[in-house]
C-alpha cells in the first residue's frame, strides 16, 4: 500500500511548476552532481525555487521543502553520530550535531556542489547578488534534502549528509582561518573545572617570509606543557594546540578512532586533512 510519503513523492505538492521538468537540462545536471536520480524531478524543481522566484510568494517556493529538510537534517545526523561515535557523550555529540547542521555548513556545501547556480530568484534578488547569499544556499540545502527524502527514503537522504556534510569532529575548520569549534574555550573550560587554572600560550617558533608565516605554539597547564600546534596565524595555531591538548587527554578522540560511512573516520584528529594546522608532540609529552 502506497503511504503518504510515497504519494507526496509520486504527485509532488500538487502545485506543480509549468514546465516539462524531465527535459530540463539544468535539473538533469543537478541530479548527477546529487548522485541521485529523481523517479519525480518536479520535487527538485521546487526545491530550488526561491519564494521570489515569478513572485510566487512561500507556498510556490522551496520553504515547505527546507521545513522537511531541517527535520531530515538533524534526525540523519544525529543517527550517524550516535552510530560512529560510540565513545563520544552526550555533550560531545550535541557539539558535532550543531556544527554539522549549522547554517555556515550547509553554505559551504551548497556551495562546493554549485548549488547557487541552480537556484531560481527572483529579479530584485538577483540583481543584488542574493542567489549566493549563505542564508540562501543553507535553506535550499535542506530543501534539496527534503526532496531527496521524500523522493528516494530516509537512507538516501543519509547518504547525501554524510557525503557533504561529513558530520564528525573534523567538522569545523575553514579554509578562511575561522573554526567553528573553539578548541580554545573547551580546554579553558576543562582546566577551570578540574584544575582551577587558566591555560596559557606561548608562541615558541615562527617560520617563512612575512607574508606567509607558519606560527608554532605551546599550550601549558600548571603541570607543564600539553599541547602544540602550528598554523599559518597564531589564533590557528592556538586553536590546534587546545585540540592537541584535549586529545592527550582524552577529551576529544584520538586519531584511530570509529569509522564514519563514507570513508571518515570519527576519531580523526580535527586538523588532518585540513592543510591548515599540523601538531606535533610538546616537549616532555610522550
Amino acid at each position: 500500500m502506497t503511504d503518504e510519503f510515497d504519494a507526496e513523492a509520486a504527485g509532488g505538492d500538487g502545485r506543480g511548476t509549468g514546465r516539462d521538468v524531465e527535459e530540463d537540462a539544468g535539473i538533469m545536471r543537478l541530479q548527477e552532481v546529487l548522485g541521485v536520480r529523481f523517479r519525480n524531478p518536479g520535487l527538485l524543481v521546487q526545491a530550488v525555487t526561491h519564494s521570489s522566484f515569478g513572485g510566487g510568494g512561500p507556498l510556490a517556493g522551496n520553504e515547505r521543502l527546507e521545513f522537511l529538510g531541517d527535520a531530515v537534517l538533524k534526525l540523519v545526523t544525529a543517527w550517524h553520530l550516535y552510530v560512529t561515535c560510540p565513545d563520544a557523550p552526550e555533550g560531545e555529540l550535541s557539539t558535532m550535531l550543531g556544527r554539522a547542521v549549522s547554517e555556515r555548513a550547509l553554505a559551504e556545501a551548497a556551495g562546493r556542489l554549485g548549488i547557487a547556480d541552480f537556484l531560481r530568484v527572483g529579479y530584485s534578488l538577483e540583481a543584488a547578488g542574493g542567489r549566493r547569499l549563505p542564508s540562501v544556499l543553507a535553506d535550499a540545502f535542506e530543501a534539496i534534502l527534503g526532496a531527496v527524502f521524500l523522493d528516494q527514503g530516509l537512507d538516501a537522504a543519509k547518504r547525501l549528509v554524510v557525503r557533504e556534510l561529513r558530520p564528525g569532529p573534523g567538522l569545523g575548520a575553514s579554509t578562511d582561518g575561522r573554526d567553528a569549534r573553539n578548541y580554545k574555550a573547551i580546554l579553558q573550560e576543562f582546566f577551570q573545572k578540574k584544575e582551577k587554572s587558566i591555560p596559557e600560550y606561548e608562541v615558541v617558533r615562527e617560520e617563512g617570509p612575512d607574508h606567509d608565516k607558519t606560527f608554532t605554539v605551546v599550550v601549558r597547564s600548571s603541570g607543564g606543557p600539553v599541547g602544540l600546534g602550528s598554523g599559518k596565524t597564531k589564533k590557528m595555531a592556538e586553536q590546534a594546540a587546545a585540540a592537541d591538548a584535549l586529545a592527550r587527554i582524552g577529551v576529544l578522540p584520538v586519531a584511530g578512532g570509529a569509522r564514519v560511512e563514507g570513508g571518515g573516520v570519527c576519531g580523526q584528529d580535527p586538523r588532518r586533512d585540513e592543510g591548515e594546522a599540523h601538531t606535533a608532540p610538546p616537549a616532555g609529552l610522550a
